[in-house]
């Protein structure tokens, strides 16, 4: 059975066109996923925001990328994960590749003596290389929660927070202005504090704000809203028609925030004081890997 040829009109390669501006225009963050472009595209008047009009632009990113006008690296697909369980084909390739590897990523735990735990927490997976491109500068980890947590997820939380029970432990969360993208937090704090018994712990929402709908004119999820569900009920309630997924955000602008975020609980002189430890000792490391790399490349063909 042969699928249907995607008919690449004038309306289609105008569209496409549009694409290939907005990747240009986000290349630092790519890939990108279907949802940020899409959004881009809504927000810049490109397409209607509507259902029909994101399954067009799906199927237009698919076979824009079959028929090679668009990189792949330039669409990720972040929910299927390939697992590489392959070898090396001899000895020597994997002394190469270790000596290569050897001592490098070394990072400090720059957040040893500031008196705030935090920890970055994020409704969606799709957006976690934004984030943990920009958090690990800052040596913070990011948690990607994906809906609603279990109290088993909780409770590993409760238990990375106990090394640290002498500071004061922050949840910096950024989720969906919807019907249960703000519900969650709500139903963490509840879990966390009266269940768990959680009491060094503050959680504050960074993203979405009302006010960031209004501030980007950012476009509304038209499928978020289902009047049957009763957290829409009270949702509408409270703020009206208004349902926007953090996805609608230019990744410049929710970089600055997630930087704001953590850079406004920091003390900036230990922060600093902390890098410059850093560097001294990446350099010592630097400089041990070069003598035992030469002592190994010496021996390694006596071996």
């Amino acid at each position: 059975m042969s699928r249907r040829v995607f008919n690449w009109s004038k309306l289609q390669l105008d569209k496409l066109n549009r694409v290939i501006e907005i990747i240009k225009e986000l290349q630092e963050y790519r890939p990108l996923t279907l949802r940020q472009i899409y959004y881009q595209m809504v927000g810049k008047g490109y397409i209607e925001n509507n259902v029909s009009q994101y399954t067009m632009l799906s199927m237009l990113l698919k076979n824009a990328r079959l028929k090679g006008y668009i990189n792949w690296d330039d669409v990720e697909d972040r929910g299927r994960i390939y697992h590489n369980l392959t070898g090396y084909r001899d000895k020597n390739i994997f002394i190469t590749t270790e000596l290569e590897n050897f001592l490098t990523g070394y990072r400090r735990d720059l957040m040893q003596t500031q008196n705030k735990y935090i920890e970055v927490w994020i409704e969606k997976d799709a957006l976690s290389s934004i984030f943990v491109n920009t958090c690990i500068y800052y040596s913070v980890p990011v948690i990607v929660c994906r809906g609603y947590s279990s109290v088993t997820f909780l409770n590993n939380f409760k238990n990375r927070l106990k090394p640290h029970s002498d500071k004061l432990c922050l949840m910096l969360y950024f989720g969906d202005f919807d019907p249960s993208g703000m519900n969650m937090v709500e139903a963490m704090d509840i879990t966390l504090k009266n269940e768990l018994k959680v009491n060094n712990l503050e959680i504050k929402r960074v993203a979405l704000q009302r006010a960031d709908i209004d501030k980007y004119k950012l476009p509304h999820n038209p499928t978020a809203l289902k009047k049957a569900d009763t957290r829409a009920s009270k949702h509408i309630g409270l703020y009206g028609n208004v349902a926007v997924e953090l996805d609608a955000l230019a990744p410049a602008v929710l970089t600055d925030k997630i930087k704001t975020a953590v850079e406004t609980e920091l003390n900036i002189n230990n922060f600093n004081n902390e890098i410059e430890a850093e560097t001294t000792e990446i350099d010592k490391l630097n400089t041990l890997k070069e003598k035992l790399a030469k002592y190994i490349k010496m021996n390694i063909n006596g071996s």
